[in-house]
């Protein structure tokens, strides 16, 4: 089996436990001082202490002339030397500046990031590893992210870099803490599958997959395979596009994929933004597998739905069959008591930055005492995070079964539409609201998209109008819930004028597509209040 990690968490069409044994199971989840990671068996793995805590003292030293060559080009690769204190001098390595939009720093400004890579003379090595990253945490107070998400990955079967820390000089200018996280290559591959000679492509900043992408890793110009992965997502007829994807893609490697970014919040990755990626082409049964980066703008918000549809080419390849979403679903489910339940993750987090307290303390006095702040605050997030995702798989396996229970839908993020009004969510009559007012080209609205299993439902709520004027337009009669497709509907057309805090109801019926759920106001003027707390949805008999 090529895909190291499905020895680890086999996830089928059949679930090992119900949904309900799932979520009934309400044991006090384990605090492990270091999250078990399944390993294979080779040799010395001298890159073990490196990653089980180790804070590395180092200072890079670039010459005058290198340092020129990275302030005017910070993308290429230029020498320097690399010290450990009470370690080796490692020479002729080279480093070159990392980061994107949020994250990248001149080699001159204060705390710049960087790519590293140690030159195979001798054999020499830093730690058992020869290619890895700096990261200067510039997008992530906590310096915590992108360990502790790539920690809750690997237990879930989705492969990620480990990480540590380091204390970083530059020549004689001290940098402070850095994340140090090992690179993309066949040291970081042999941890998760069998076969290690396959090619890794660099999706790039905000770049969909296609014929160009940088190759990492591989003969650049063999690109048979990639360019067949293009092909079968551009493929029109829906059964053979599937049917080519799943010969070049783990369809069920790239749910668990999914739902992680899903639940670290990760807009910024492959799924949503077709950002911070890599995909390794599998040679031995020529599969693509997608890798999780750039995680340091995790648990942004707790809210955000776990089943969210996806945007990028390959999700949209699939996601149009319910099959496929059915199976996203029970690849979330099992994911979740394999990876996600049985850990007290927010623990996890403040035992690692009292590990780093206690190992910076003798270097920097000042900067170990933040590391309580950054442990409480990445634990808050992970933990507001964690209880909003377990409160999101409730409802999804209360709506599974046609028993008429409610769900509310406060715990969701929805997403304001405001390109023809306002919308915004602001507190009135004490109540936490969504505000939608009608502009001079017309409404606005809130939308929520749900995943939800064939059947029957009600979505309702309590609004307040003001002065709503209807318009012109066919579908502009005023405030109302409905559900994405629904034109004019005579038994839903909306309230006008004013009207005191009313519940206000809508049915609708699921069938192939997947709905979204909109709360909006059209007309000539107006205003709509919708008391958050108050919506909720309900399947019916």
């Amino acid at each position: 089996m090529p895909y190291r990690w499905q020895r680890v968490l086999t996830l089928g069409a059949c679930c090992l436990l119900s949904l309900g044994n799932i979520l009934a199971q309400n044991a006090k989840p384990a605090a492990p001082a270091i999250v078990p990671l399944t390993k294979p068996s080779r040799g010395d793995l001298n890159d073990d202490a490196l990653f089980g805590g180790m804070v590395p003292i180092v200072q890079l030293v670039i010459s005058p002339e290198n340092l020129n060559k990275l302030a005017r080009e910070p993308r290429n690769l230029v020498e320097c030397s690399l010290r450990e204190k009470n370690g080796p001098t490692l020479e002729n390595c080279l480093v070159k500046l990392k980061g994107s939009a949020g994250s990248f720093r001149q080699i001159n400004d204060e705390r710049p990031g960087f790519s590293m890579r140690i030159a195979k003379v001798k054999e020499q090595d830093f730690h058992g590893i020869t290619k890895f990253m700096f990261n200067n945490c510039a997008q992530d107070g906590t310096m915590l992210h992108e360990q502790m998400a790539g920690e809750m990955a690997r237990v879930a079967g989705v492969p990620a870099s480990r990480c540590t820390h380091a204390y970083l000089t530059l020549n004689n200018k001290v940098l402070g803490t850095y994340v140090l996280k090992e690179g993309f290559n066949g040291e970081f591959l042999q941890y998760f599958f069998d076969d290690t000679h396959g090619h890794i492509y660099d999706g790039g900043f905000c770049n969909e997959i296609n014929p160009n992408l940088e190759c990492d890793k591989g003969n650049p110009n063999e690109k048979t395979r990639l360019l067949e992965l293009i092909a079968a997502c551009q493929e029109s007829q829906a059964d053979r596009r599937l049917q080519r994807i799943n010969r070049i893609v783990d369809i069920d490697a790239y749910l668990r994929y999914v739902f992680l970014e899903e639940v670290l919040c990760h807009w910024d990755g492959y799924s949503f933004n077709r950002n911070n990626y890599r995909i390794y082409e599998e040679p031995t049964i020529g599969k693509f597998y997608f890798i999780l980066h750039g995680m340091d703008q995790m648990f942004g918000d707790p809210r955000w739905y776990v089943f969210r549809q996806p945007g990028a080419m390959v999700p949209n390849a699939i996601w149009g069959n319910k099959d496929i979403r059915a199976r996203f679903r029970r690849q979330a489910f099992e994911v979740y008591d394999q990876a996600l339940r049985k850990y007290d993750w927010p623990n996890r987090a403040i035992q690692v930055a009292a590990d780093l307290k206690e190992k910076i303390r003798p270097i920097d006095l000042e900067e170990s005492k933040r590391f309580d702040q950054r442990g409480a605050d990445a634990a808050r997030e992970i933990r507001d995070r964690l209880d909003n995702v377990r409160r999101q798989l409730e409802d999804a396996y209360q709506l599974s079964e046609p028993t008429g229970t409610k769900v509310l839908l406060n715990k969701y993020a929805w997403q304001p539409s405001n390109d023809k009004g306002d919308a915004q969510e602001k507190h009135h009559s004490k109540k936490d609201c969504f505000y939608l007012k009608v502009g001079a080209d017309g409404g606005a609205d809130f939308r929520l998209q749900l995943s939800l299993d064939p059947g029957h439902y009600q979505f309702g709520g309590l609004m307040e109008t003001h002065g709503i004027k209807s318009g012109n337009a066919e579908n502009a009669k005023g405030a109302r819930f409905r559900i994405s497709g629904e034109g004019v509907n005579p038994k839903n057309l909306g309230l006008l004028g004013d009207t005191p805090w009313t519940p206000i109801v809508t049915d609708f019926v699921v069938t192939d597509s997947d709905p979204t759920l909109i709360i909006e106001i059209r007309g000539s003027a107006g205003e709509l209040w919708v008391d958050r707390n108050s919506l909720f949805l309900t399947r019916l008999p």
